[in-house]
């Protein structure tokens, strides 16, 4: 079971020792795109994890030998928040309701995202409600 009560920081530092996992993913943040909401969705949906986390405002540095993760900062970040919880509220054929904080590390603004899994009985009906496919919608 994923633990629910990690701090960006702590994010972070997993990221770091770890890399991306099936609990934690990382975003650069500088929109909600498919992506973010395709992980959203799949958070949402895997069985027995709990769900998990997505750390917007960092990105993993290219040409290293081990992962490592640097801030690269959230712009407009009510912005960035208001629009994610709008659209996981919308986009889906049911709503999903992450629960999503903005928080600093280093004084460099991020937004922590925690999605919970949804009860076996709603999982098999989630769909996107643009193009009406089940679960990794690819509209």
């Amino acid at each position: 079971m994923t633990d629910t009560n990690l701090s960006a920081y702590q994010l972070l530092q997993q990221l770091n020792q770890l890399d991306e996992s099936t609990s934690i993913e990382a975003k650069t943040g500088s929109d909600v795109d498919r992506s973010v909401l395709e992980t959203v969705c799949a958070f949402a949906n895997e069985p027995g994890l709990g769900g998990g986390y997505i750390l917007l405002g960092v990105r993993q540095q290219e040409q290293t030998l081990f992962p490592f993760y640097e801030l690269v900062a959230v712009r407009q970040i009510d912005k960035l928040q208001n629009e994610l919880v709008t659209r996981c509220a919308t986009e889906f054929n049911q709503p999903i309701r992450p629960d999503v904080t903005a928080e600093t590390i280093n004084g460099v603004p991020v937004l922590k995202i925690f999605v919970s899994e949804l009860p076996q009985a709603q999982k098999r009906y989630l769909r996107c409600q643009r193009c009406v496919r089940l679960i990794a919608c690819r509209c």
